[in-house]
């Protein structure tokens, strides 16, 4: 698939920015709002530094009642310890594991799937999934039609891509830094999408979720070379990669109006987010699956509120 040219597009921003809202809970997600409504059969969204929320409220708690901040409880249960997802960064396994877990059980997503990433393009599909966490040979893309298989993949600053196709009920989640975004992951999950679901990009949501911004990410001339981008007069000139792969997607005949892109940067000051430009060692993961549709749980209140919109939709706009 041919690449848009450097500069196709310039000015105002081509698609809409959306603020991820707070899904609270056991393990809190920061979730696109949108799709929480139009989408009540799909899981999504991304895991913030423990605390981070709790961090949020207590300062604009403090801001009203001028007390100062107190430490509150992390998502293991510790005062303020980062819910680091990270399987393959050097975090104790066992804490890893138990927040692995618990999202699982709070998503009622009993397979979850994840690979060690490579910065490569590409994307593997998810027929039948077993029980548990499933280590998938390195790749940096996942793709399932199966309700109750969550996909994660691990971010720090890259591009969490969110890919939903509604009428084929499928969806996919790349793992996209500016190497896999210069290799064309984004070009072979939609090969992927229609190849295996039927879906054009025209049909296809697409959300690019929190990552560094593109003021705070300061990059080499080879980048922006790789990117296909005008090479810079000077180094160190940063690039926004979500705007990268937003020109991409709508060169591959992508609909505006189905996309859309985060307002979080990674990097920014008191973002809830880990960043590897920023110093952080932990990761957090992006997730996104098909609820079961006999999910059940204690807490699970947001799965019931969707599946109360759902119940509402007519059935032919599911």
């Amino acid at each position: 698939m041919p690449h848009p040219q450097p500069g196709a597009r310039s000015g105002s921003e081509p698609v809409r920015r959306v603020t991820e809202a707070t899904r609270h809970g056991p393990i809190p997600l920061r979730v696109h709002p949108e799709w929480a409504r139009a989408f009540p059969w799909v899981v999504q969204g991304t895991t913030v530094r423990a605390g981070g929320e709790a961090r949020d409220r207590d300062r604009d708690r403090a801001a009203r009642t001028g007390a100062g901040e107190r430490p509150t409880a992390g998502a293991d249960g510790g005062t303020d310890a980062d819910a680091d997802f990270g399987l393959f960064t050097g975090a104790p396994a066992g804490e890893v594991m138990k927040r692995w877990e618990c999202l699982a059980e709070d998503t009622g997503c009993g397979s979850m799937v994840h690979a060690r990433q490579v910065h490569g393009r590409a994307v593997t599909l998810h027929e039948a999934t077993p029980p548990g966490l499933l280590l998938v040979p390195p790749c940096d893309g996942h793709a399932t039609h199966q309700p109750g298989t969550l996909l994660a993949v691990s971010v720090a600053d890259c591009v969490p891509v969110f890919v939903v196709a509604p009428r084929a009920r499928a969806v996919m989640l790349l793992h996209a830094g500016w190497r896999g975004v210069a290799g064309g992951i984004l070009e072979a999950g939609l090969a992927m999408l229609e190849r295996d679901f039927g879906t054009h990009a025209r049909e296809a949501h697409m959300h690019m979720g929190p990552a560094i911004c593109g003021r705070c990410y300061e990059v080499g001339r080879e980048v922006h070379e790789a990117l296909g981008l005008p090479r810079p007069a000077s180094p160190g000139q940063p690039v926004d990669l979500r705007r990268v792969l937003v020109d991409r997607a709508l060169f591959a005949g992508a609909d505006p109006a189905h996309l859309t892109t985060s307002t979080f940067c990674t990097r920014c000051a008191d973002a809830p987010f880990f960043s590897h430009r920023g110093g952080d060692a932990g990761r957090q993961i992006a997730v996104l699956g098909i609820t079961p549709d006999d999910f059940g749980s204690p807490g699970g209140e947001w799965l019931d509120d969707h599946r109360r919109e759902r119940n509402r939709q007519p059935v032919e706009d599911r």
